[in-house]
């Protein structure tokens, strides 16, 4: 992806030609997992996304045009529920994939709404949320996947690959290896617990795969949701765990009430859910490793949140539950 300005800023303009949109204006939002700009038009706002990732560790799911039409279609099918998440745009040749430079292109409509900060959390938020969640999940149980469906797989081998990423900030010193090691056995007793637990519709299918705060937006009371660019299979407590951590832990039972109104919970599913917020960091830390603009909060959180959680979830001991 072109890192001037000018450079991405030609390439969104030959990407919206695409589109049956006349753009007024094409403003750069940032560069993550995707280039995004908003586009103001007459007649609406739209939300551009060039998939091309800021970092390698951001990974390539964005470069294969099928999985990038997936995620497009399972948005499609939450929007035919009335859900309240963006609602996929078609190009001018009836797809949903387009490319610029190389480069896979989708548009979606703009959502309006203020991202939920912890200001604006309350339990209504809360209880929102989890109906939410629950909604989503359920209609994965459910809904027939197309042919050629494909998107990735939150598995044991996606959660070790992450952890081994992390092993050359032990080398260079930006994490310790006690630090490191207090992770590796949490995340073998995550694999104890999935082991137990069966994969049925009940349990594994859709996530959206990135549940924290910024990703949600409230507007006029209602809270909607936001970036499925992470969508994948995957156990729901891997989502529900990414959640609760971003929910005031006082409404995680609001929270938990709503969501098992679709789906139940599973047995054990305190210490499953709590395995899962390890392994959600783990994940995380291993975008961060290797991105120069993380760097600071990376170190900083590896040895929190080893310290902090996964040392008292290897001692067996509930930092969510009581």
């Amino acid at each position: 992806m072109p890192t001037s300005a000018g450079r991405r800023l030609e390439t969104a303009h030959e990407a919206l030609k695409h589109y049956e949109i006349n753009p007024t204006l094409v403003t750069f939002l940032q560069h993550s997992e995707n280039v995004t700009f908003r586009v103001d038009c007459l007649d609406g706002i739209f939300l551009l996304r060039l998939h091309s990732p800021r970092a390698e560790s951001f990974g390539k799911d964005g470069l294969d045009s099928q999985i990038v039409n997936s995620e497009m279609l399972w948005l499609a099918g939450l929007r035919q529920q009335g859900l309240p998440v963006p609602t996929p745009v078609k190009d001018k040749s009836g797809g949903y994939v387009s490319q610029a430079a190389g480069i896979n292109v989708t548009l979606l409509a703009w959502q309006d709404g203020n991202l939920l900060t912890r200001e604006l959390e309350s339990e209504d938020t809360a209880a929102q949320i989890g109906n939410l969640v629950g909604k989503i999940h359920a209609h994965t149980k459910q809904c027939q996947l197309p042919a050629g469906f494909s998107r990735p797989q939150r598995d044991p081998a996606y959660f070790q690959d992450a952890l081994i990423s992390l092993r050359p900030a032990i080398q260079d010193g930006r994490i310790s290896y006690p630090d490191y090691k207090a992770l590796e056995i949490s995340l073998g007793f995550l694999g104890e617990e999935t082991g137990r637990l069966a994969r049925t519709n009940q349990t594994w299918g859709l996530l959206h795969g990135d549940l924290h705060r910024g990703n949600f937006l409230l507007h006029n009371g209602q809270v909607r949701l936001i970036d499925f660019s992470m969508c994948a299979f995957g156990h729901f407590a891997y989502d529900l765990a990414t959640c609760l951590s971003n929910v005031r832990t006082t409404f995680h039972p609001v929270f938990l009430e709503q969501y098992t109104q679709f789906v139940p919970l599973p047995p054990g599913y305190e210490r499953l859910l709590e395995g899962y917020f390890l392994a959600s960091y783990i994940a995380t830390f291993s975008l961060w490793v290797s991105d120069i603009k993380s760097q600071e909060t990376f170190i900083q959180r590896v040895s929190y949140i080893s310290r902090e959680y996964a040392a008292r979830f290897n001692r067996d001991e509930r930092f969510w539950f009581r």
